[in-house]
């Protein structure tokens, strides 16, 4: 049996920016992928929440940065790409947690709120790869993943605005992915299924909602952040380094029911 870590699965020593750190996906990878011994960038459009996470991590023994960022602000994802870059010199992942959850139907759909979300989740998305990507290309190596959805496959009433932009987030990954493999920097997405965090608690209080949701899930469960915590590590690891332009389906099996 081997012993120690497995260098396949392993992000120890690896600079990774989380954006929307201090958010209900991605504060829970902040912490597992610290835990890991990897180094946090916790970015996050609410400094304050950011700043109490990475003091939680260089509390527990991690290192951690925390970094102002707005994703509608192409100047505010460079900023905090180079805050990491300065504080340890390279950027060996990002993980893009970064979104907001609007859901209505299409005819009472506002339009600022269907131009926020794509703003939001496809185009900010984008604007931060672009950042991560610039300086990844310029190392030669670095790993890219956005949180897609079921909803990148799915279609589910109600979910117009929501669906669009997880659809373009998983799209626009394998474009990233054709352009940037020759410079060694790959670019993924992870699709989870219905996770109650707070961002969607909202909408699941509603009990017929949330029953639906329910019954479409073939493992009969929703999803946890701890469910995308393997996922992630992989994508980011050494042992994904032939994987590119994906989108990982964490989801009890609805992208197929």
């Amino acid at each position: 049996m081997l012993a120690g870590a497995d260098p396949y699965f392993t992000v120890a020593e690896h600079n990774i920016l989380v954006a929307g750190g201090a958010g209900g996906l991605g504060a829970p990878l902040a912490r597992a992928l610290s835990a890991r011994a990897a180094r946090i960038a916790i970015a996050d459009v609410d400094p304050v929440r950011a700043a109490a996470l990475a003091d939680e991590i260089k509390a527990a023994g991690g290192e951690a940065l925390a970094v102002s960022l707005d994703v509608v602000e192409q100047a505010s994802c460079t900023a905090a790409v180079d805050a990491a870059v300065q504080q340890w010199g390279r950027l060996d992942g990002l993980v893009n947690a970064s979104g907001i959850y609007r859901v209505a139907p299409a005819l009472e759909l506002a339009d600022a709120e269907w131009e926020r979300t794509l703003d939001i989740n496809v185009s900010g998305a984008f604007r931060l790869a672009r950042a991560a990507g610039k300086v990844m290309i310029e190392q030669q190596h670095g790993s890219i993943i956005s949180l897609a959805s079921v909803s990148s496959a799915v279609a589910n009433p109600n979910y117009a605005a929501y669906a669009a932009s997880k659809a373009a987030v998983a799209h626009v990954t394998r474009v990233l992915a054709v352009e940037w493999a020759r410079h060694g920097v790959r670019v993924n997405a992870i699709g989870p299924a219905v996770t109650p965090t707070p961002l969607a608690a909202p909408i699941l209080a509603d009990e017929a909602t949330r029953s639906s949701a329910l019954a479409r899930i073939p493992m009969g469960r929703f999803g946890t952040p701890d469910d995308l915590v393997a996922a992630t590590i992989f994508l980011l690891s050494p042992g994904s380094a032939f994987v590119t332009g994906q989108t990982l389906y964490v989801d009890g099996g609805r992208t197929i029911s």
